[in-house]
């Protein structure tokens, strides 16, 4: 019910699918009801159970004692799962870093980084890019090809394979 009905519309992808079946599968058995049942034991340094106890405050004193962040191998991840998220989070934070910074030289007058890269793009790269092409042009250009022998003569630009797949790319 929990993977099927609770997430159902949360993960659509089958393979998001199939690995939460997977967590449940091994977080939510008909084990985790027995007294002092450990989750993944083997695999961290805290024992991770469901309190042998009736009273609340035990229950929140246990919930006191967890670690502020689980390793991946409790979730069956290997511990490079840790390294790829900890330099994904460092490379956002630093990209936001540099989105805030000011944009301005503080020169007075200066030209900010957006401003500075459109005015190299129109200034070396747009004169650079070829004329457009008219498709108009471009097909009657083709039909006065010829193509190979055997396969007709020019002006039968729907019958030449070269010609149809240069009009395509174009």
């Amino acid at each position: 019910m929990t993977c099927e009905v609770q997430y159902g519309g949360k993960i659509t992808d089958a393979l998001d699918r199939e690995l939460m079946n997977c967590y449940t599968a091994l977080w939510i058995n008909d084990n985790c009801l027995a007294p002092n049942y450990n989750f993944m034991a083997s695999v961290t340094d805290f024992v991770y159970q469901i309190p042998d106890a009736q009273e609340h405050p035990k229950y929140m004193e246990y919930i006191a004692e967890m670690p502020g962040s689980d390793n991946p191998p409790i979730f069956g991840l290997h511990p490079n799962a840790d390294l790829t998220f900890s330099l994904k989070d460092s490379l956002g934070m630093i990209n936001t870093m540099l989105d805030t910074q000011p944009k301005d030289g503080g020169g007075g007058g200066g030209l900010s980084r957006e401003d500075t890269v459109k005015e190299k793009i129109e200034k070396e790269l747009l004169p650079q890019l070829p004329a457009d092409i008219n498709p108009l042009d471009t097909i009657e250009k083709l039909r006065a090809l010829k193509g190979p022998k055997g396969l007709g003569e020019s002006g039968k630009y729907d019958l030449i394979p070269l010609n149809i797949f240069l009009s395509q790319e174009l």
